[in-house]
């Protein structure tokens, strides 16, 4: 990757970690000594796209296209928040298998790729609410997980 391809991948992955201006500066100069991408030489940019990777940030997650676009499609943050919310719920990522399942159940499409922004609304409101749960009866949750019936 070439130096301006880099900053690109860093800058997305501080958008998709949710990082306000401070913490990223704090990461930045922990990892390189360096409170800025454009001090870093491109190897240390390059060990930063590394360790964004190693912190859960996928790049091909933050940016592929997803099913089309048109007025009517999720946005990029709605698809942030609903992958990490995935992870949360310990789903692969958006194309698990049980994510899919789980978006039939809750936003009645047959993959999240086709969710419109209702469908996208739903799918986040499931698995916030299935979250909260999981936290408020635990119990009840591990029952769940063991026997999915």
């Amino acid at each position: 990757m070439n130096r301006a391809s880099l900053i690109k991948l860093i800058k997305t992955g501080q958008r998709f970690m949710g990082w306000d201006d401070a913490t990223y500066r704090a990461w930045l100069e922990k990892h390189t000594g360096k409170r800025s991408c454009t001090e870093c030489d491109d190897a240390e940019l390059s060990r930063l796209g590394d360790e964004l990777r190693a912190n859960g940030f996928q790049p091909s997650v933050a940016s592929r296209p997803r099913g089309g676009s048109g007025p009517d499609r999720p946005t990029e943050k709605q698809w942030e928040f609903a992958w990490r919310l995935a992870k949360e719920k310990g789903y692969t990522g958006l194309d698990d298998p049980g994510l899919a399942t789980f978006c039939r159940r809750v936003a009645k499409v047959d993959n999240p790729r086709f969710l419109d922004k209702a469908g996208m609304r739903a799918l986040i409101l499931g698995l916030q609410r299935w979250i909260e749960s999981s936290k408020t009866h635990p119990d009840k949750a591990a029952i769940k997980t063991a026997n999915p019936r």
